[in-house]
């Protein structure tokens, strides 16, 4: 019984010395100097009817292209309502897009061409009565910074 016990105890050491050695090897390598951020956010409407998605990830807009920095204007609700997104990038106001196209419609936009590290990308959507009303409601807007574009 005693040959059992001490044999077990050598078989253990060994694999604890065998199968120890790779992980302190492996807690010695270098992590990578910088890791990706996903600097995606996205705003809503007050009635959750529409939102405008900041895209920060991937190849790039559906349909091709290597840029990967574009918004989605969503129109969440089948209200007979389309909603509307405006872009600013630093400050300077980039434009607006028009969505009409109903429950859970989106369309691509892309006013920023390649948001760098540190730039400030903003959006805000608002709830319209079409693509040429000027007494948009509904609002909420945000402004984020690109941790590494």
């Amino acid at each position: 019984m005693r040959k059992k016990i001490i044999a077990g105890l050598g078989v253990a050491a060994t694999a604890v010395a065998l199968w120890g050695a790779p992980a302190a090897q492996a807690q010695t390598v270098a992590a990578p100097s910088a890791v990706a951020a996903d600097d995606s956010f996205m705003v809503w409407t007050t009635d959750l009817c529409g939102s405008a998605d900041f895209i920060d990830y991937g190849e790039g807009a559906p349909g091709g292209g290597s840029n990967d920095d574009y918004i989605e204007v969503w129109d969440t609700c089948g209200d007979g309502h389309g909603v509307r997104a405006y872009a600013w990038l630093d400050g300077t106001y980039l434009g607006s897009k028009y969505n009409g196209n109903g429950n859970l419609q989106y369309v691509v936009w892309d006013p920023f061409g390649n948001v760098t590290a540190g730039q400030s990308v903003g959006l805000k959507i608002c709830l319209v009565d079409g693509a040429n009303d000027t007494t948009p409601s509904n609002c909420d807007e945000s402004t984020r910074t690109s941790e590494d574009g």
